[in-house]
């Protein structure tokens, strides 16, 4: 079940947040998330304080979380959209979290289908994130549910961390 996140929700989405990142830092670092700065609990704070964080939640557990609103970050004015959405006409999905032992499962395309439902309720025209060009799973994840690469640079992540090249995707409604 997909639903909006409560301040319940907070330490267990920032855990899962941290579960993920030590994941990776055992593997291969696919994302420019980096422990005790971007994503934290107090990005899941802010999420809740704006309602705009949600969890998927099965048996009790949070195995998956997004913040889906329509704030796009200032990288994104130098992209060439394959639509103009316009002061909030744009969803943007920010900080989609799988819990690792979950990914592949289709939670993260569950995610991806909610956003769709939401940007609809909200009369938005598109979908918009960007990705790392390393992380393989959620660039895999975004195409196969329709999503198109409208430009790929570096950013500053958050305004604080240095980033490889991210795609910038948009699934147009």
């Amino acid at each position: 079940m997909i639903r909006k996140a409560t301040q319940e929700d907070i330490i267990p989405v920032a855990e899962l947040y941290n579960e993920a990142i030590d994941y990776e830092d055992s593997r291969i670092k696919y994302t420019s998330w980096q422990k005790g700065i971007y994503p934290t609990a107090d990005t899941a704070r802010l999420g809740v304080k704006n309602g705009s964080l949600y969890v998927f939640e099965e048996n009790g557990a949070i195995l998956a979380s997004v913040i889906l609103d329509t704030h796009q970050p200032p990288e994104y004015r130098s992209v060439s959209w394959g639509v103009d959405a316009g002061v909030g006409g744009a969803l943007v999905i920010h900080t989609l979290c799988v819990a690792p032992k979950r990914s592949g499962s289709g939670v993260g395309s569950a995610i991806v289908d909610f956003a769709k439902a939401l940007a609809k309720e909200k009369g938005c025209i598109a979908i918009r994130l960007n990705t790392t060009t390393r992380n393989l799973h959620a660039t895999h994840l975004y195409k196969k549910n329709g999503f198109t690469t409208a430009a790929t640079k570096k950013i500053l992540l958050n305004g604080q961390i240095h980033c490889n090249e991210h795609y910038f995707m948009e699934f147009v409604l």
